[in-house]
Formats: structure tokens, sequence, C-alpha cells
């Protein structure tokens, strides 16, 4: 995990909310560690900037004594600023992804198949259920436009024993494009 202050970011950055300099958290080089593939590398960890984005740095910014403003920068990256705790952010953001994994479900094509996902569906298919399971489980489905991957994140636990309707729906419309079925089986 590679934490910095960016100057190329800072210049962009609103001079009167931020007492101290912006921290870039970079998610690439923790996600390099772990990935098999060199070129889901940037899908993993802009999937683990989105999690923590919707999921961990709502509650941190609660929680934060000072105004802070968390925003994904480029893919993969995560920007501070404000008044802060440089060292208490860069910890929490590590603590939360020890308990979080990034899934590869593999090339779905993932703009036609989240294009194929109706809006709602009377049995519970659609992208608004999506939504509301990725809400319930706290995860994140990523559908990356560039690689064609589908990728969940999300604790290790829950995308094991509690994301079974959600890959049953990905696999569903992804056979209803491709005409094949998806094992998502290790």
């Amino acid at each position: 995990l590679s934490c910095e202050a960016s100057t190329e970011q800072m210049a962009d950055s609103n001079a009167e909310a931020a007492s101290s300099p912006p921290l870039i958290i970079d998610l690439r080089d923790y996600v390099r560690s772990k990935a098999s593939k060199d070129e889901i590398v940037l899908a993993q960890a802009q999937g683990l900037a989105l999690w923590l984005e919707t999921h961990h740095i709502p509650s941190q910014i609660r929680k934060a004594h000072n105004p802070v403003i968390v925003s994904c920068v480029g893919r993969g990256c995560l920007k501070v600023e404000g008044a802060f705790d440089r060292q208490a952010w860069e910890k929490g953001v590590r603590g939360a992804l020890k308990k979080i994994v990034s899934e590869d479900l593999g090339n779905m094509d993932a703009s036609q198949l989240l294009e194929s996902i109706p809006e709602t569906d009377a049995e519970g298919r659609g992208v608004s259920d999506l939504k509301a399971m990725e809400k319930r489980l706290a995860v994140k489905v990523l559908f990356h436009d560039i690689t064609g991957h589908v990728i969940l994140i999300g604790d290790a636990l829950k995308l094991e024993k509690k994301c079974f309707v959600l890959r049953n729906m990905l696999s569903h419309y992804h056979w209803r494009l491709s005409g094949t079925d998806v094992a998502f089986g290790k």
C-alpha cells in the first residue's frame, strides 16, 4: 500500500479546505502483491477504491473531528483532503483492506453484461436489485469496461457464503448474452 502526497493532485485541490496536503492512497501496489494477472491489477485496485468509498469511508468521515473530503481519483487511488491525521487514515485503510478481497469472475464482457440487465425485474434480477444486494451485503460489483472482467469486492466470508444469489444473477445474464454458463468455482 503506497501512500503519498502527489503535487499534481495537490494543485487541483481546494486550497480553502485543506490544512494539510492531500493524502493520495494508491491501491495498485496493494493489489499487485495479491493479483494473479497484471492486466487485472488496475481493475481490482479500482474495485477496492470503490468499496472503500462506499462502505468504509462514510463511517470514517462521521468519526472525524474535522471536515474531511475523500474521493476516488484516477483508477485505484483515493484522495483524502482536509484537516486529518495522516497516520490514522493510512492505518484505517490498511486495516479495512486486510478483511477485503477482490474476486475476479472472469471476462464476462462487462459492458454488454451490465447493459443486458434490466433496471427492474419482477423476479428480483434487475440493476436496482443488484444495488440493493450490494448495500445489504456490503459488497461491490465492478463491471470493468476496459478488461471486460466482472469483479466482486467484499469481506472474504461474505463473498464465500452470502453472494450466491448475486453470482447466480450475473451467471444468468452472462448465459443469456453468450449462450454459455460460467462456473465460479476455483
